[in-house]
């Protein structure tokens, strides 16, 4: 094992297949960017991904902030030394989250703020979850880097909704779900409003590739986000 490598904690479960693309990114990236064949130590507490959900959809962020800390907890004393949700909802009680732990966590809302602004990025789309579209914790985020975020009309808004909590959650791709996607995407692009778009939901990229739209750049979290987590954990 590559010696200085600090072992990654992840709360994972939410949902079960960004999980699984976050577990086989980390490995590959690891290898990719240290030259070694061996494999990094991984701790995965698979969460209830339910409980997290009803928790945020009513609005009990004091509940969901107890109940990701302890989840946190165990991986801690399973000796993760690095810590990271596998979503961007969550990430509305992730200050708070960062108080309360004693092991450093890596904010994949801080990650994408930087990486946006490398590529030079100034008025961004953001799709995702309800909460994540809805809330806050993105757009204030981007505001103090002097970016501001664009969301989809609030019909749009609740049909990417719907279908990432009913398909994409569950391992659905189906091709009129991205075709939707798509033409949303396209419409806020058409009328000036983004010049890049946030995959804002960690199952986004199992259905929007960087491929599908000619004229915006992509911004797939996942991938941004295991960039930052090697960097924090490789010594």
């Amino acid at each position: 094992m590559f010696k200085h490598f600090k072992t990654i904690g992840m709360i994972g479960g939410i949902a079960p297949a960004s999980t699984v693309d976050y577990y086989q990114r980390i490995i590959s990236r690891f290898q990719e960017r240290t030259g070694h064949r061996d494999y990094p130590a991984i701790i995965i507490n698979s969460i209830n991904m339910t409980q997290m959900m009803s928790l945020i959809y009513n609005n009990q962020l004091d509940e969901l902030t107890d109940y990701l800390s302890e989840e946190i907890f165990v991986l801690e004393k399973a000796g993760a030394k690095v810590i990271f949700l596998a979503s961007n909802t969550p990430h509305v009680v992730f200050e708070a989250l960062a108080q309360r732990v004693k092991t450093r966590m890596v904010s994949i809302v801080d990650s994408t703020i930087s990486f946006a602004q490398s590529k030079g990025s100034k008025r961004l789309g953001l799709f995702g979850t309800i909460s994540t579209m809805e809330g806050d914790f993105y757009i204030k985020g981007f505001e103090a880097a002097g970016m501001e975020i664009i969301t989809p009309m609030p019909d749009e808004r609740k049909y990417i909704n719907k279908v990432y909590m009913e398909e994409l959650a569950r391992g659905r791709y189906l091709p009129e779900t991205k075709s939707r996607l798509l033409s949303i995407a396209n419409r806020m692009y058409a009328e000036g409003q983004i010049d890049s778009l946030i995959l804002g939901g960690t199952e986004l990229p199992l259905i929007l590739k960087s491929g599908d739209l000619e004229d915006i750049t992509l911004l797939n979290t996942t991938k941004i986000h295991v960039e930052r987590i090697l960097d924090a954990a490789i010594g």
